[in-house]
């Protein structure tokens, strides 16, 4: 069945027995004065015709359009899912709808989102980039605002909002320690991506401060994901239980889930015979069985700040860090006894 045909606004102003001039200034309030009694013929046609102007058209002489746009590396992601949620929700608290994108960790994919973006006129952008490639000129060269979460960029004219990434990898590792563990295995995400590299940092670290050394450790780089975590859990598989690995730093909630997965599947107990640690604090990986012990990311607050920054653009500039904690669950044996021993929360 072939569609009806769109009104146009020259239906309009043609049923309201007027000008397509007189129909524009009542569609943007201005910037001449129409009578009360035009006004409402204009209104009572655009009803009848079931009329809506073209907001693409609208934005085009407009300073704001009252949207901002986002996007995400992986939606299915735990992480970026439940940040696009808190950015919504602040959006729109703020008057503003969100637009969200999905790059599929594909760099063109998310060019094109760019430009789509820049294209509508978003008020604002905010980016998680695939790896560190965001390029963000463009965007700001026609007025547009943008924010860049869970990367630091060397720009800079860039803001850019996330916790510590190295700090929080120093922090988990630490706990770990804490709990008697000598020998810790590392889960990453792949080389491109300095926010792994940064994890990969604050682990290694955190074994030097406890006079352990990395180089003695198994290390796995996969893609922040549940199928990366089963392929590291499979790379680092011979060093675990017993005789090797008695714990793990992992570098991303998804990634863990598909670590506490692969190791279910290979007979071992988490925490019972190796003890594990992510980043990230999703409400999947509280609810797992076992529930991990991870740092929490400050997704509402990450959220705030972005928007906040999107809003006055003038008053954030370079990295803005947010504080993260430790939030504790079943996966480092805290609440159980552990072969390695127990230590002091």
């Amino acid at each position: 069945m072939r569609s009806a045909r769109r009104a146009t606004r020259d239906d309009v102003a043609r049923l309201a027995k007027t000008s397509t001039a007189v129909v524009s200034y009542v569609i943007n309030n201005g910037p001449r004065h129409v009578s009360d009694e035009r006004r409402q013929r204009v209104l009572t046609a655009m009803a009848a015709l079931n009329y809506y102007p073209n907001a693409l058209a609208q934005n085009l002489g407009a300073s704001q359009t009252s949207t901002f746009g986002m996007i995400v590396p992986n939606i299915s992601n735990a992480y970026f899912s439940e940040l696009a949620l808190a950015v919504e929700d602040e959006s729109i608290g703020h008057g503003r709808l969100l637009f969200l994108g999905n790059s599929n960790e594909d760099s063109d994919r998310e060019a094109a989102y760019l430009d789509s973006f820049i294209r509508q006129r978003v008020d604002g952008i905010v980016v998680i980039g695939v790896a560190q490639t965001v390029t963000i000129e463009r965007a700001h060269r026609a007025g547009i605002a943008v924010v860049v979460v869970d990367r630091d960029l060397a720009q800079e004219d860039a803001v850019t909002v996330s916790i510590d990434h190295h700090d929080a990898a120093r922090t988990a590792t630490r706990h770990l320690v804490e709990h008697g563990h000598r020998v810790i295995a590392c889960v990453t995400g792949p080389e491109d991506q300095v926010v792994a590299s940064e994890r990969l940092r604050g682990w290694a670290d955190a074994l030097l401060e406890a006079g352990i050394d990395p180089a003695e450790q198994a290390v796995a780089r996969t893609p922040f994901s549940l199928a990366g975590g089963r392929e590291a859990f499979a790379l680092v598989h011979d060093r675990l239980g017993k005789d090797g690995a008695t714990a793990m730093f992992v570098g991303s909630d998804d990634q863990a889930r598909g670590v506490l997965a692969a190791a279910h599947d290979a007979g071992l107990s988490v925490p019972g015979t190796v003890a594990l640690v992510s980043v990230d604090g999703t409400r999947e990986g509280a609810q797992g069985s076992p529930s991990l012990t991870a740092i929490q990311q400050p997704y509402r607050e990450i959220a705030h700040t972005a928007v906040a920054a999107l809003l006055n653009p003038e008053g954030l500039a370079g990295h803005v860090y947010v504080e993260f904690f430790l939030r504790i669950g079943n996966s480092c044996g805290c609440n159980q006894t552990h072969g390695a021993g127990t230590g002091a929360e």
